[in-house]
C-alpha cells in the first residue's frame, strides 16, 4: 500500500475517532444460541460485565478456571461458548483481540494460580470448526450484510490467527459453495435497474463483492493445493464468470476489478488453464474503447506468475507488459488508471529478483526487455502531479535499477545518463531519476557521463529549485567517500562559493546545503570557510553555530569578526541579526561565563532591535536572550561558591544590563520595546533575587516603572505591577489620586488605577495612607483589606446614586473602575484562607451583595431592545448643557456636572459593570469555599459544631449567583455584556461540575434540561420558562449558556450533555414535515443559532464532526422556510459549518480561486460524511427534474420561458459547498462515490433562470470533470451551437436565453479547463460562435456577451507560437464579428445594464492574433473616438496605463524609474487587461510602449479628459487618469500648477499628482529653485503622515529621494533657511521611523548611499533607527556652514522638526465649545505609528 493510500486508511479509521473508540467500547453481544442459555453460570458470568473490560476480564477466568471445578460437558460448552463470540465480535475488539490471544499455543502453556485449565489444542480448534460451520449454517436466506459479515469475520482467521488458519483449512468446502452464490446476489442487485439503489448503499454492496472476492482468492492461495477441481468445478466456474464481469466492468472501483482480477488468474492456474488464459490477455488486435476494460485481468496476470513460469511464458509476459503500457501511454492523463499500474507494477517488479538466474540466454532478453518497460513507464511518470503515481514510480524506478544492478544490465542505466544530458524530460524528473541512480551505483560514473551537472544545472539551478539542491546533496554526501578533501572541496565548496553571492539564488537553502558539508569534514572545511571573504557573514554565522566543533573557537572568533558581529547586529536582515545574536549568547558550554563584549553586542543588539513590531523575531530574540541569562546564573552561582574576579564581572554585567532594560522603559517606548525589557528585567530581578537578599534599582528606573502602569497593554501593566511590588519599598502613591482614576469615565483609566491600588496594598511602606475603618482588627492582607473596603464604601455611594439617576451616576461614579478594581483585590488574595476570618467572611458577603445589587440596577439597560440607544430619565436632559467628548481624557467632578449625558456613557457603564459584577461572581464561586461543600465535609467528619463552619458563600448566595446568570444570559442583548457573563457562568459550571455536594453537582443538568425545553417550546419548567430569550441578536446569550454548561463538562471525561442537546436541537430543526410535532419559527431559530455557536467552538471541534452530516442537512431545509428570521438563522449556521469543515477562509490566489487549503477532495468529503452523498445526489436529481418539467411546460423548441420557476436558497447553497469539492487523483479506485456522478445533474441545472445559480452550477461542472469529459462537453455543446446556427438562419426562431446562456457559460468554464489541447475543436468553436455571433445580438445581448468571453477565452490561450493554429480563412470569419454595428452593441448593453467591456477586449486581442503590430497601435489609438459609454473610457484608460507604467519600470538606464512595482500593484488593473498585456510578447510590449509613448492621439485624448470641464463620473477613473499625464511624452506639466494642486490637496492624494512632480523635478535642467521647495516639502510631509496608507508614504520616499538628489551637496540644500532645513529633517526623521518596514529601509537606503558618497564607505544595509543620529548630525552640520537668520533659529528648528513628536505627548487645554464636534475616544486607540517612539527622537533631536 503506497503513502497516499495510508493517509486515506488513517483518514478513515480517524474521521469519526469518538465513534470508532465507542464501538470499540462496546458491549460484545451474546451470540443467538446463548442468549436462552443465559441462566448457565459461565454465561451469565459474562452477560453480566458492564464493560469491555470486564467483559475481556471475565473471558479470562472463563478460560482459565480450574478443571477439577468444571465437568467434562461444561468445559467443552466454555470452548464452544468463547469461539461462538469469537466471530460474533467486531474485528479489532477488545473481547476479539482477547480470544484470539486464549485460542493460542501461549495461552494453553500458561496458568494461573498452577491450575490445570484443561483446555488442549484439538479441543480448541474442534470449537473453532463447529462455531464455523454453525456460523455458516445460519446463513440460508440471510441478508447481504448478514453474508458479509461472515465473511469478513471467517477471512479474519488468516491474520496472525494459527489455530484459526487450521480450522478454516479444514472447513475450506464449506465456504467455496456459497461464496460464488453470494457474489451472483450482490452483482445481480448491482446491475439491476429497477431496484434503484442509493449511491452509498451501491458503494456498500461494491465492498461486499470485493470482500467475498478477497476472501476466495485467499483461499485458493492458501489451500488451491489441496483441493480437487472435481469437488468445487461448479462454483468456481460460476465465481469465474462473475468475477469475468467484474473485472470488465469500468464503472466498479479499481481496487474491486483488481481483485476480480486476481481471482481469474488463480482461477486459471488451479484449473490448468494458465497458458490460455496467458495466450489470451498477451493476444493484440483489441479495439481501443475495450483495451482499458482488459487492464484488470492483464495485470493479474502479471502478478500470478511465479519465478518458474518465466521459463515457458516470458514471452507472453513482456507482450502483456507491453499491451498493459501501451494503454497507460494512450490515456495517461487518467489519473485512477495511473495510480491503478504505478501501484501493481511496482508490485510486479518486487517478484522479479530471483527469476533471472533461472533463465537461459533466450528468455533472458525477454527478462531485460521487461526491465526495460517498466523502467520507461517509471522515467515517464517520476514527475506526475499525482503524489501516489509519482511516489510509487519512483519505488518501481529504483527497484528496477537494482535488478539491473544484479544483473549487470549496463544500458539501463545509460539511457537515465542520456535522459539527463539530453533533457527529455522535466527537471525535476531527470534530477530524482539520477539522484536514484546515484543511491544505487554511486557518483562517479554519474559524474563521467552527466557533463551537464557542472556545466550547466548547478549554476543555473542551485539554490533555485528543490530536485536540483537535492541532487546536489546526494552526489555530494556519496563523493566525500571517495575523493581526497581537497578534490572534494574543489569541487562541491567552490560551486556552493560561487553560487551564494547570487542574489537570485535562495541564499538559506544554499546555507542549509553548506551546514551539512560542513557536518561531513567539521574542522578542515570549518577553517578554510571562515577564512574565505567570498562567504556572506550570515553564512558563516549559520556554519559556527550548526557545527559543535566551531564553538571552541569561539572567544577567537569574536575577536576577529567584532565588526561584522556589529553590522550584523544592525543589519536590515532579520535571519543574520538573530544568527548574530545566537553566536553571541549560544556557548558550548552553558556554564561559560559571559564576557563585557558579549554584553556589549546584548547591548547594541536591545538598543536597535527591542522595538521591532514583529511578535515573531521578538519571541525568537528573547529566547536567545534567556540563554544569556542563563549564563549569568550559572557563573553567579559559582561565585557564590568560589569568589572571584570572574565572577564579579558577572555581577556588575547583570546590574549593568538591568539598567539598561530600565532605561528602555521610557515613557514614549513602543509595546515591543516595552514586552522585552519588562520580560528581561523580571528574569534578571528573579535571577538577582535568587543569589541576594535585596534587589535596588535606581528611582528613574522605578519611575520608568510606575508609568508602566499607564500602558494601553494589561499585560505590560501586570509586569511592571509585580516588579514594582519586589522592587519599590516605600510608595509615594496618593489614594486620591488612585480613586480619581478609579472614578474616571475612561476603562483605561480605571484599570491603571486598579493596578496602581495592587502596587500600594502590596509595598512595604506608603507615604499616604488610606481612610482608617473602625471594625476590629484585620490579621490577614489588612491593606488589601482596608483597600477593599474603601472601594466598597464608594461603590455604594455610586449605587445609591444609580438607584436615583442612573445617567447621574455613569457620569460622576460608572461603577466599573471600583468594580474593576475590587476583583483585581481579590485575585491577589488566598481566597481559600479567608475564612477563617469573620471579618473577611463578612466584607466577601457585602462584595457578593453590592454585585447582586448593581446588577439589578443596570440590567434595564443592557436587556433593553437597544442598548446602544438607551438614555434613562435624568435631570440634565432639558438643560442646555453642551455635548462634549468627555470619555477622551480625564475630567474633574465640576467639568464632569457641566457635560451632558448621552447614551454611551449609560451603555459603557452599564455592560462594563455587568462584565465586572459577572467575573467577581465567577472567580469567587470557583475559589471560595461553599457552604453545601463545607457541610457534606463536616457531615462525614460527624462535626456538628456550628461555630466551626467556615465558608465565604452561602447557600442563598449561590442560588442568587446562579439565577443572575441564568438572567443575563437569557435576556441580554448587548454582547459585550453576554460575552462576560459567559465567561463567569463558566467558572460557576466548572466548580458545579466537579462539586462533591449532590445538590450542586446535580444543578448543571438541571438548567440544560431547562434550556432544553425552553428552546424546543414546550414550558413545562418553572424557571427558564419564565425568561425572555432574544429573538433578535443571534438569540444573545443562550447559544453562550450551553455552550459553558457543555465545555465545562469535558473536564469529567464524559460527552453525555454534548449529545443530549445535540440530538434535541437537531430534532427540533428536522421537526419540519407535516404528521410531526410542530415546533414554532422561533424555536427553530434559537435551535440553529445555538447549533451555530457548538460547531464554532474550538473545545468541541472533533467532538461535533459527528453531528456535521446532520447539522448541514438541517441548514440546508432550514433554508426553505418561509420565514426571514429562520433562513438568516440557517445561513449563519450553514457558513458556520463550511468553516468547520473547509477551516478558515485564506487568501484567494491570484486567478480568484478558493486557496486549497478552504478546498478538499471529493473522496475525504464523503469518507467524513457520507451520508451527505445520497442527500446531494437526491437534491441536484430533484432540482435537474424540476428544471426539465418546467421547460417542458414551457413549450417545446427555443421559445418559451424555458425553466422560470422560482429559485431556491437552497440549491445556491448545495452549489456553493459542491464548488469546495474537486476530484481526487484515486476518484473511482475504491470507492463508486465518486464527483461525476453529479456531473448529468448540473449540465441540466446549467439551464436554471437564475444567473448566479447557472454561473456557480458551471464552475462546479468545470471542477468535477476530466480533462476527457469536458473535450466531450464541449464537443457536444459545439455541435448544438452549430445546429442553433443553422436553424435561426433559416428561421425567426425565438431561443431560449436561459438553456443558451448557461450553455455558452459551461463552455467558457469547461475551455478554461482544457485549453487548446485539441486545436481541431478548438478551431471548430471559433468557427461556429464567429457565424452565431451576428444571429443572436438581435436576439438577447446577455447571450451575445457570453458567446464572446467564450471567445475571448480561446484567442487568450493562443500564445504567439500557436497564433498559426488559427488559418486566416477563419481569422477572417472572427473579424467578421468584429465588424458588427459598434453602436448597436453598445445599445443593447446599455438597454440591459450590461458593459460593453467584452466587445472591446476581444477587438484587442482580433488584433494581436493578425500580428500587425502596427494595426494593433492602430487599434489602441482608435479607442480614443470610442467615447460612448463609461465603460470604454476605463478600459482604454487602463490599457494605456498598464503599457506606459511597465514602460517607465522598464527603462533601467534611468538613474531614476519614474514609477516603480508598487505603482502597478496600487492600481489593481482588471484580469482581463493583465491577461491580454501578458498574451503580448517581450518585443510587442517594448516596440508598443515606445509607439504608444509617441503617439499624439492617445496624448489629446488624455489631455482632453483631464481638462474636461465636466467632473469625472468615476473616482478611480480620475485617479488613473491623473497617473496617465505624467507617463506622456509631452504631458504639458507646469511646475507652478502642479504646486497649486499641492496646496489644495488635503484630504485625498492622487497618485498621479506625485508622479507628476517627480516627473516635472526629475527633468529639470537647473537646481530646484527655493522657493518651490517649502511647497513640494509641505506636500512630501503630508504624504508621509501616518495616517496615509503605505503606498503613499512610498511615494513620499520616492520624493524625498529625488529631492536629495537635487541637492548640490549631500543633504544641502543652497541658501535654505531653518523653515526649508526642519521640514526637511521632519521629512526624512517621519521616513526613518515609519511603521512600514519597507519605507523604513527605502528611506535607509537613500542615507546609506549619502553616507557612502561623503565619507567613501558605507555598510550595504542598516537599520533606520542606526541612522537616526548620523543625520541629525549631517543637518546640523550643514546648517552650522549657513548664515543664521536670528538667535531664534536653532529653536525654530527644533519646533519644526520635532512638531509631529511632541503632538502625543502635550497637554491640551480643555474646551468643551471647542470639542463638541470631536470623536469620543472611549478607550486608549492605539497610535497610528507603532515603530515610532516620541520621547526617543525628541532626546536624540
Amino acid at each position: 500500500m503506497n503513502d497516499l493510500n495510508l493517509r486515506v486508511a488513517a483518514l478513515k479509521l480517524c474521521a469519526h475517532p469518538k465513534r470508532f473508540a465507542e464501538l470499540r467500547d462496546a458491549l460484545v453481544p451474546l451470540p443467538k444460541r446463548w442468549v436462552s442459555g443465559a441462566g448457565a453460570g459461565f454465561v451469565r458470568q459474562f452477560a453480566e460485565a458492564r464493560s469491555s473490560a470486564e467483559q475481556v476480564a471475565a473471558l479470562g477466568d472463563l478460560f482459565y478456571r480450574e478443571k477439577s471445578n468444571q465437568e467434562e460437558e461444561e468445559l467443552r460448552q466454555v470452548q464452544l461458548f468463547l469461539a461462538d463470540l469469537l466471530f460474533a465480535s467486531p474485528l479489532k475488539h477488545a473481547v476479539r483481540n482477547q480470544l484470539t490471544k486464549l485460542f493460542s499455543d501461549n495461552a494453553l502453556g500458561r496458568r494461573r494460580h498452577d491450575q490445570d485449565h484443561g483446555h488442549t489444542r484439538e479441543s480448541l480448534q474442534e470449537a473453532l470448526a463447529w462455531a464455523l460451520r454453525d456460523l455458516v449454517a445460519g446463513l440460508e436466506e440471510s441478508s447481504h450484510d448478514r453474508h458479509n459479515d461472515v465473511f469478513v469475520s471467517a477471512n479474519a482467521c488468516l491474520q496472525n490467527f494459527a489455530y484459526g488458519r487450521v480450522v478454516l483449512g479444514q472447513q475450506v468446502l464449506l465456504f467455496l459453495p456459497r461464496l460464488p452464490g453470494a457474489l451472483e446476489r450482490y452483482w445481480r442487485d448491482i446491475r439491476d435497474p429497477h431496484l434503484e439503489l442509493s449511491p452509498t448503499r451501491r458503494n456498500e454492496l461494491y465492498l461486499y463483492v470485493q470482500n467475498a472476492l478477497r476472501f476466495l482468492v485467499s483461499l485458493l492461495s492458501e489451500w488451491g493445493e489441496q483441493l480437487h477441481p472435481v469437488d468445487c468445478r461448479e462454483a468456481l466456474q460460476a465465481a469465474d464468470a462473475v468475477a469475468q464481469e467484474v473485472a470488465r466492468h469500468v464503472d466498479t472501483p479499481w481496487d474491486v476489478r483488481s481483485i476480480a482480477g486476481l481471482l481469474i488468474g488463480h482461477l486459471a492456474r488451479f484449473s490448468g488453464g494458465l497458458t490460455d488464459y496467458l495466450e489470451s490477455c498477451a493476444r493484440p488486435g483489441q479495439a481501443e474503447r475495450d483495451a482499458e476494460r482488459e487492464v484488470p485481468v492483464q495485470v493479474a496476470a502479471l502478478l500470478v506468475l511465479q519465478t518458474g513460469d518465466y521459463q515457458e511464458h516470458a514471452a507472453r509476459a513482456i507482450r502483456i507488459l507491453q499491451s498493459i503500457l501501451a494503454i497507460a501511454q494512450r490515456d495517461g492523463n487518467v489519473s485512477n488508471l495511473l495510480v491503478y499500474l504505478s501501484k501493481h507494477l511496482f508490485i510486479y517488479s518486487k517478484g522479479l529478483g530471483e527469476v533471472s538466474p533461472l533463465l537461459d540466454s533466450e528468455q533472458r532478453g525477454n527478462y531485460e526487455l521487461i526491465l526495460a518497460e517498466l523502467q520507461e513507464f517509471a522515467l515517464q511518470h517520476l514527475s506526475s502531479g499525482t503524489d501516489s503515481v509519482r511516489h510509487m514510480s519512483s519505488a518501481l524506478f529504483r527497484q528496477v535499477l537494482q535488478h539491473a544492478r544484479a544483473t549487470g544490465l549496463e544500458e539501463l542505466f545509460l539511457a537515465v545518463y542520456r535522459q539527463f544530458e539530453e533533457r527529455t524530460a522535466p527537471l525535476g524528473a531527470r534530477c530524482l531519476a539520477l539522484e536514484q541512480l546515484v543511491g544505487v551505483l554511486g557518483v562517479e560514473q554519474a559524474l563521467q557521463h552527466c557533463p551537464s551537472l557542472f556545466g550547466d544545472v548547478f549554476p543555473r539551478f542551485l539554490g533555485c529549485e528543490d530536485s536540483v539542491d537535492s541532487l546536489f546533496k546526494a552526489l555530494m554526501v556519496a563523493d566525500h567517500k571517495r575523493q581526497s578533501f581537497e578534490d572534494w572541496h574543489r569541487l562541491w565548496i567552490e560551486q556552493l562559493m560561487l553560487t551564494l553571492p547570487d542574489p537570485a539564488r535562495r541564499r538559506p537553502a544554499v546555507e542549509q546545503i553548506l551546514s551539512q558539508a560542513l557536518q561531513l569534514e567539521p574542522q578542515r572545511l570549518g577553517n578554510l570557510l571562515l577564512e574565505d571573504t567570498r562567504l556572506p557573514l550570515s553564512s558563516k554565522l549559520s556554519a559556527i553555530v550548526s557545527v559543535r566543533q566551531l564553538g571552541q573557537r569561539r572567544q577567537e572568533l569574536l575577536g576577529k569578526l567584532r565588526s561584522e558581529l556589529e553590522q550584523a547586529l544592525l543589519g536590515p536582515d532579520d535571519h543574520t541579526r538573530l544568527l548574530a545574536l545566537r553566536f553571541v549568547v549560544d556557548a558550548p558550554r552553558p556554564s561559560d561565563p559571559l564576557t563585557s563584549e558579549e554584553a556589549d553586542a546584548i547591548g547594541l543588539y536591545l538598543e536597535h532591535n527591542a522595538n521591532n513590531p514583529s511578535a515573531h523575531l521578538r519571541q525568537l530574540g528573547y529566547g536567545l536572550l534567556q540563554k544569556a541569562l542563563r549564563r549569568l546564573e550559572l557563573g553567579l552561582q559559582q561565585h557564590q561558591k568560589r569568589p572571584s574576579a570572574a565572577g564579579e564581572q558577572q555581577q556588575v554585567l547583570l546590574r549593568g544590563l538591568m539598567d539598561r532594560l530600565s532605561r528602555n522603559l521610557f515613557p514614549s517606548a513602543n509595546y515591543g520595546r516595552r514586552w522585552l525589557s519588562l520580560h528581561l528585567l523580571r528574569d534578571c530581578v528573579d535571577l538577582w533575587l535568587r543569589l541576594h537578599p535585596v534587589c535596588v534599582l535606581s528611582e528613574q528606573a522605578l519611575a520608568n516603572l510606575e508609568h508602566c502602569l499607564g500602558d494601553s497593554y494589561e499585560h505590560n501593566k501586570l509586569l511592571a505591577a509585580r516588579l514594582l511590588e519586589r522592587l519599590q519599598t516605600r510608595s509615594r502613591l496618593r489614594p486620591e489620586g488612585i480613586m480619581e482614576l478609579l472614578l474616571s469615565l475612561r476603562p483605561p483609566d480605571s484599570a491603571t488605577g486598579a493596578f496602581q491600588l495592587q502596587v500600594y496594598c502590596r509595598v512595604r511602606e506608603v507615604e499616604w495612607e488610606l481612610p482608617k475603618i473602625e471594625n476590629g482588627a484585620i490579621t490577614m492582607e489588612p491593606r488589601i483589606y482596608r483597600a477593599l473596603r474603601w472601594c466598597l464604601e464608594h461603590l455604594q455611594d455610586g449605587l445609591a446614586l444609580a438607584r436615583r439617576d442612573l445617567a447621574e451616576a455613569a457620569k460622576l461614579n460608572p461603577l466599573y473602575g471600583l468594580l474593576f478594581a475590587s476583583r483585581h483585590l481579590l485575585q491577589q488574595l488566598k481566597i481559600e484562607e479567608l475564612a477563617k476570618e469573620p471579618l473577611w467572611r463578612k466584607v466577601i458577603g457585602d462584595v457578593v451583595t453590592t454585585c447582586l445589587e448593581v446588577s439589578s440596577v443596570v440590567l434595564p439597560v443592557v436587556s433593553s431592545a437597544s442598548p446602544e440607544g438607551h438614555l434613562p430619565a435624568t435631570r440634565d436632559q432639558e438643560t442646555d448643557q453642551p455635548l462634549t467628548n468627555v470619555l477622551s481624557r480625564r475630567l474633574a467632578s465640576e467639568q464632569l456636572q457641566q457635560v451632558r449625558t448621552t447614551p454611551q456613557m449609560v451603555l459603557l457603564c452599564a455592560w462594563r459593570s455587568i462584565k465586572e459584577v459577572s467575573l467577581i461572581l465567577g472567580e469567587l464561586v470557583q475559589r471560595a469555599t461553599l457552604q453545601e461543600e463545607q457541610q457534606e465535609e463536616e457531615q462525614k467528619e460527624e462535626q456538628e459544631e456550628e461555630e466551626q463552619k467556615e465558608y465565604l458563600i452561602s447557600s442563598q448566595q449561590l442560588e442568587q449567583i446562579g439565577e443572575l446568570f441564568l438572567l443575563l444570559l437569557a435576556e441580554t442583548k448587548h454582547r459585550g455584556a453576554f460575552e462576560q457573563a459567559y465567561v463567569g457562568f463558566t467558572l460557576l459550571c466548572r466548580r458545579l461540575w466537579h462539586s462533591d455536594a449532590v445538590r450542586l453537582n446535580q444543578l448543571p443538568g438541571q438548567w440544560v434540561s431547562e434550556a432544553m425545553a425552553l428552546v424546543s417550546g414546550e414550558q413545562d419548567t418553572d424557571q427558564l420558562s419564565a425568561r425572555r430569550l432574544c429573538p433578535t441578536r443571534r438569540s444573545a446569550g443562550m447559544p453562550f449558556m450551553l455552550q459553558a454548561l457543555i465545555c465545562t463538562e469535558l473536564k469529567l471525561g464524559t460527552h453525555a450533555t454534548l449529545h443530549r442537546c445535540m440530538q434535541r436541537l437537531l430534532e427540533v430543526c428536522e421537526r419540519r414535515r407535516t404528521g410531526t410535532a410542530t415546533v414554532t419559527v422561533t424555536s427553530r431559530s434559537h435551535a440553529l443559532n445555538i447549533l451555530r455557536a457548538l460547531f464554532r467552538c474550538s473545545e468541541l471541534a472533533e467532538l461535533v464532526t459527528e453531528f456535521v452530516a446532520r447539522g448541514i442537512r438541517c441548514a440546508l431545509e432550514c433554508l426553505l422556510a418561509e420565514e426571514w428570521a429562520e433562513r438568516n438563522c440557517a445561513t449563519l449556521l450553514l457558513a458556520a459549518l463550511v468553516v468547520r469543515v473547509f477551516g478558515v477562509e485564506r487568501a484567494r490566489l491570484e486567478t480568484g480561486e478558493l486557496h486549497l487549503r478552504n478546498r478538499m477532495t471529493g473522496r475525504i468529503f464523503f469518507t467524513r460524511y457520507p451520508q451527505l452523498f445520497d442527500y446531494f445526489h437526491e437534491g441536484l436529481r430533484r432540482e435537474a427534474e424540476q428544471m426539465d418539467s418546467s421547460q417542458g411546460a414551457g413549450g417545446g423548441g427555443e421559445a418559451g420561458s424555458g425553466g422560470k420557476r422560482r429559485q431556491t436558497v437552497q440549491l445556491e447553497a448545495m452549489l456553493l459547498m459542491l464548488s469546495r469539492l474537486y476530484p481526487s487523483a484515486l476518484e473511482g479506485s475504491e470507492s463508486s462515490l465518486n464527483l461525476s456522478d453529479f456531473v448529468p445533474f448540473l449540465l441540466r441545472i446549467c439551464r436554471s433562470h437564475d444567473l448566479m445559480t447557472r454561473e456557480r452550477a458551471a464552475v462546479v461542472v468545470a471542477n468535477f470533470v476530466s480533462p476527457e469529459r469536458a473535450l466531450a462537453e464541449i464537443r457536444r455543446i459545439t455541435v448544438e451551437l452549430k445546429a442553433l446556427e443553422l436553424r435561426l438562419k433559416n428561421t425567426a426562431l425565438a431561443i431560449d436565453a436561459n438553456h443558451r446562456h448557461g450553455q455558452l457559460l459551461l463552455l467558457l468554464q469547461l475551455q478554461r479547463l482544457v485549453g487548446w489541447k485539441s486545436p481541431q475543436l478548438a478551431r471548430m468553436q471559433l468557427h461556429t460562435l464567429a457565424n452565431l455571433a451576428g444571429l443572436l445580438l438581435p436576439r438577447d445581448v446577455c447571450v451575445f456577451g457570453a458567446l464572446m468571453d467564450v471567445m475571448v477565452v480561446l484567442m487568450e490561450q493562443l500564445q504567439q507560437l500557436e497564433i498559426g493554429m488559427v488559418e486566416d480563412r477563419l481569422l477572417e470569419e472572427i473579424a467578421m464579428v468584429y465588424k458588427l454595428d459598434h453602436q448597436e452593441v453598445y445599445r443593447r448593453c446599455q438597454a440591459q445594464g450590461i458593459s460593453p467591456r467584452f466587445f472591446q477586449i476581444f477587438g484587442l486581442h482580433l488584433h494581436r492574433l493578425r500580428g500587425d503590430t502596427q494595426g494593433i497601435l492602430r487599434h489602441w489609438e482608435s479607442l480614443a473616438g470610442c467615447s460612448s459609454s463609461s465603460a470604454l473610457d476605463e478600459l482604454k484608460v487602463e490599457l494605456w496605463l498598464l503599457i506606459l507604467l511597465q514602460r517607465s519600470v522598464q527603462k533601467e538606464e534611468q538613474q531614476q524609474s519614474l514609477v516603480t512595482e508598487l505603482d502597478l500593484e496600487h492600481f489593481h488593473f482588471s484580469s482581463d487587461i493583465r491577461r491580454y498585456y501578458d498574451s503580448l510578447t517581450p518585443a510587442q510590449k517594448r516596440e508598443l510602449a515606445e509607439q504608444l509613448y509617441e503617439s499624439q492621439v492617445v496624448s489629446k485624448c488624455i489631455l482632453a479628459l483631464v481638462n474636461s470641464p465636466t467632473p469625472c463620473w468615476s473616482l478611480q477613473l480620475a485617479e488613473r487618469l491623473s497617473s496617465l499625464q505624467p507617463l506622456l511624452k509631452e504631458p504639458g506639466l507646469e511646475l507652478s500648477h502642479l504646486l497649486q494642486s499641492c496646496r489644495e490637496t488635503q484630504s485625498t492624494i492622487r497618485p498621479g499628482l506625485v508622479l507628476a512632480l517627480k516627473r516635472v523635478i526629475g527633468e529639470l535642467e537647473e537646481e530646484l529653485e527655493l522657493q518651490h521647495w517649502l511647497p513640494v516639502l509641505e506636500f512630501a510631509l503630508r504624504l508621509a503622515d501616518p495616517i496615509q496608507n503605505v503606498y503613499h508614504r512610498h511615494q513620499a520616499v520616492e520624493l524625498c529621494q529625488l529631492l536629495v538628489r537635487r541637492c548640490p551637496r549631500s543633504l544641502v540644500i543652497p541658501g535654505a533657511g531653518v523653515e526649508i532645513q526642519g521640514r526637511f529633517g521632519r521629512l526624512v526623521l517621519l521616513l526613518l521611523l515609519d511603521e512600514a518596514e519597507a519605507v523604513r529601509h527605502r528611506a535607509a537606503q537613500m542615507l546609506e548611499k549619502i553616507r557612502k558618497e561623503d565619507e567613501g564607505s558605507g555598510n550595504p544595509g542598516i537599520l533606520p533607527s542606526v541612522l537616526v543620529p548620523y543625520f541629525l548630525d549631517q543637518l546640523l552640520r550643514n546648517l552650522d556652514k549657513e548664515a543664521m537668520d536670528s538667535t531664534n533659529s536653532p529653536l525654530r528648528l527644533f519646533q519644526l522638526i520635532a512638531e509631529p513628536f511632541l503632538a502625543k505627548d502635550k497637554e491640551v487645554d480643555l474646551d468643551l465649545e471647542a470639542d463638541a464636534e470631536v470623536e469620543a475616544d472611549v478607550f486608549d486607540k492605539q497610535e497610528i505609528n507603532l515603530y515610532c517612539e516620541s520621547l526617543l527622537v525628541l532626546c536624540q533631536v
